[in-house]
């Protein structure tokens, strides 16, 4: 559906606000669909963006201000999302070999196999209902305009 229509916009839109407007909508858009879709696991996005990247780091571990780095939300409280998961068993927290401050967080077998079952959903690699509707070409197009208008 065309952007003018979701937002009932009787009025044309400028080119560059309609750029920007359409990002801010499809970012809600897809924020609501991955929470619904992450639900079931009892996950919520920033959570579930944390076990990708202990995932993509492991066997090694990572600091906490690592991860934040990493995050695509960096507003997020991971240590207080770290801790959720731990609790929940997905992750764990060692001590730091050589400074007692610093804590390492890597994913455990638990969060191992939810993150596959997760996975094997395909509702996040672009097979699965998000996105399914672009080509392999519009995608890398799609991607490349992103970049450049963060620019």
């Amino acid at each position: 559906m065309k952007l003018e229509a979701e937002l009932k916009s009787t009025k044309p839109l400028q080119p560059r606000q309609r750029a920007l407007l359409n990002i801010m909508f499809t970012a809600s858009w897809l924020d609501c669909n991955i929470s619904r879709q992450l639900r079931p696991y009892g996950l919520t996005g920033p959570q579930y963006n944390i076990l990708r990247i202990l995932n993509g780091s492991y066997p090694k571990g990572l600091s906490v201000l690592d991860i934040k780095s990493r995050m695509i939300d960096r507003s997020s409280n991971v240590s207080r999302l770290v801790e959720k998961l731990r609790i929940s068993g997905l992750v764990e927290r060692v001590p730091h070999a050589e400074d007692r401050r610093m804590v390492i967080v890597s994913i455990s077998e638990t969060g191992k196999k939810m993150l596959a079952e997760i996975e094997q959903a395909r509702f996040m690699d672009g097979h699965g209902v998000l996105g399914s509707k672009l080509t392999e070409a519009e995608a890398l197009e799609l991607s490349y305009l992103l970049d450049k208008f963060r620019e």
